[in-house]
């Protein structure tokens, strides 16, 4: 028997198999019949089945975003296509590589009434690498298949990565022989399956040289020398700040710790970083550091950022306040400037980059500048350690989980990234992921189905309200290949927005009305009404949630820990442990150096 339909949706996927890619998540319909039945037929596919198309697309951006590699999301016509724009969005703006097949009636049932019919031209606007519609396929067309699929993976892979939207007419019969006589087309003698290839690139010595000479007090002609290659620039104070996608490997976290080292220039690594490890110069707490006037007089003369901004507004904020000379760098140039105060913003490889910074440069042995952060980081750490307690505590135990049982984080986009920034622990060995690109909290579980899916054993932190609006992501979740468990914070609203000026500014009962949201659900019973395996715990219950998190350790599979908390009590919880690193800075005096600084001219 023979299918047109079913013979072009096979050469896409099998074509797309042999790039590299591994996994496909459809959704139930009947136009997608074709792609439906090409993902299940190929045995080098892994296809999960999902009843709802916005959990499905971010379960492809999580796969995504755990391997690297797209995955393919399957939609029906009509509606359906409509619900791919939240996650279509997060990748284009995250630069994660994802496939989008919508399915979609031919052109003569088009514009006619015909029923699950929509204009799905351009559906996402300018939030995909790539849009193609090549029309219903042909016999005649048969010889440009594997290039489609080619060329829409690349686009995937491309500089940056992100979504390509292949929308995908089809005639009927969807199944069944069609007399058409056609099969797969089949790859070429000479086939090049090996995918994308990396490309490493510096920016050229005089632009890295120009940075170095520039900042604070550095005159028209700063102090670098172009023509004999190298900066002379020692002892400016500068910092190395890396924000969300800062590094993807060993590689290149160890060249920014050993630029860091070689300047002695404090690392501040957000937590979406890769960089932040306990190696002395890099600093997790700069958040409620930067908090402390007298810690934040004493500004930089240089910053050089590596990745996205980090999630600390405080840091931002002091960053472009101090006047600093600035220089971008991403691999895919995606550096956000929202300040406009980059003096440059460098397509550029990290790794080279840092070593040819170290090239360009002697290394600096005054280590007074680094030795204060790393002061100020140890007397925050050791305060935070001492009051740690509440939604803080909740997101350090689930973290330290992760870090010990070698999984994933997942954090959704409200307050546990937050928490994770502004006290949370070291992070060697944990890759972790926020769907920071738009900053939504919707589709953070089914998000962390696909990273559990794409990369192995992982562990997602989100509250109440991001829960509820991913409830879809539960269906069927017991019965998937997943070791997952989800940390849900439930203080029945909000909580967030306790901490901004709405809560200064509105009446109580206004508040509560347009931002606290108060919902009552039961969390709990709504996770275990999907067969998933759920515990309760209190939030001041730390020995109760160690334990929770210890039998998902021993036993696997997906669980979820719904801690109940009160949105009151996590405010002054707050409050307290910015207090207590405020007085260790205080108590401690000069140890963290900022007289000499200070004497120099901050």
């Amino acid at each position: 028997m023979s299918n047109l339909g079913i013979a072009f949706a096979s050469t896409l996927v099998d074509q797309w198999v042999r790039l590299g890619v591994r996994h496909a998540v459809i959704s139930p319909g009947s136009r997608s019949t074709p792609l439906a039945v090409a993902c299940l037929s190929h045995e080098g596919l892994s296809v999960h089945v999902h009843h709802d198309e916005r959990s499905a697309s971010f379960i492809a951006l999580g796969i995504g975003r755990a391997t690297g590699r797209p995955a393919v999301v399957v939609t029906t016509s009509g509606t359906a296509t409509t619900h791919l724009h939240g996650a279509v969005v997060e990748a284009f703006q995250a630069g994660v590589p994802m496939l989008v097949a919508t399915a979609d009636r031919p052109p003569e049932l088009q514009g006619v009434g015909a029923p699950q019919t929509i204009d799905q031209r351009d559906l996402f606007g300018r939030a995909v690498r790539w849009f193609v519609e090549p029309g219903p396929p042909t016999v005649e067309g048969r010889g440009q298949w594997r290039r489609l699929a080619s060329g829409a993976f690349a686009a995937t892979l491309g500089s940056p990565p992100g979504p390509v939207h292949l929308n995908l007419a089809f005639r009927e019969p969807l199944v069944g022989p069609d007399g058409s006589g056609v099969a797969m087309e089949p790859p070429p003698d000479d086939a090049d399956d090996r995918g994308g290839v990396a490309m490493r690139w510096q920016p050229p010595d005089e632009v890295l040289l120009r940075f170095l000479g520039s900042g604070s007090g550095s005159g028209s002609g700063g102090s670098s020398s172009v023509s004999g290659r190298r900066s002379e620039s020692t002892g400016r104070r500068g910092l190395i700040v890396a924000g969300d996608r800062a590094v993807r490997c060993d590689a290149e976290r160890s060249a920014l710790l050993e630029l860091s080292d070689h300047l002695g220039w404090p690392l501040v690594a957000d937590p979406l970083s890769g960089a932040r490890t306990s190696d002395p110069q890099v600093v997790t707490h700069a958040d409620p550091l930067l908090r402390i006037p007298t810690f934040a007089a004493t500004r930089p003369e240089l910053v050089l950022r590596v990745g996205g901004l980090p999630a600390s507004r405080i840091l931002n904020e002091w960053i472009a306040r101090s006047g600093a000379a600035q220089v971008g760098i991403d691999r895919w140039g995606l550096v956000p400037d929202p300040d406009r105060l980059l003096g440059a913003s460098l397509h550029a490889d990290v790794e080279a980059t840092a070593r040819a910074l170290i090239r360009l440069t002697p290394r600096v042995d005054d280590r007074t500048w680094l030795d204060r952060w790393s002061a100020g980081e140890r007397l925050a750490d050791e305060a935070i350690a001492a009051n740690l307690m509440g939604e803080p505590a909740v997101v350090a135990a689930a973290t330290s989980v992760a870090r010990r049982c070698g999984a994933a984080l997942v954090v959704s986009s409200s307050m546990p990234v937050r928490d994770l920034e502004w006290f949370g622990p070291p992070l060697d060995g944990v890759t972790v992921h926020s769907n920071r690109g738009a900053n939504g909290i919707d589709g953070v579980i089914s998000t962390a189905i696909g990273v559990a899916l794409g990369g192995g054993r992982t562990v997602a932190i989100v509250g109440d309200v991001a829960t509820l609006h991913d409830s879809t992501a539960w269906i069927g979740l017991s019965r998937r290949p997943v070791d997952l468990c989800v940390v849900v914070i439930d203080n029945d609203g909000g909580g967030i927005f306790s901490f901004l000026p709405q809560a200064r500014e509105l009446s109580g009962d206004d508040f509560e009305t347009l931002f606290a949201t108060p919902h009552g659900a039961d969390i709990a019973a709504l996770v275990g009404a999907h067969g998933v395996p759920v515990e309760r715990v209190a939030v001041d219950d730390p020995a109760g949630l160690d334990a929770a998190l210890r039998r998902w350790e021993r036993c696997g599979g997906a669980a979820a820990i719904v801690v109940e908390s009160s949105r009151a009590a996590n405010v002054s919880v707050h409050s307290r442990l910015f207090a207590a690193v405020a007085a260790a800075v205080h108590e401690d005096g000069g140890a963290t150096g900022g007289e000499a600084l200070q004497a120099r001219g901050a």
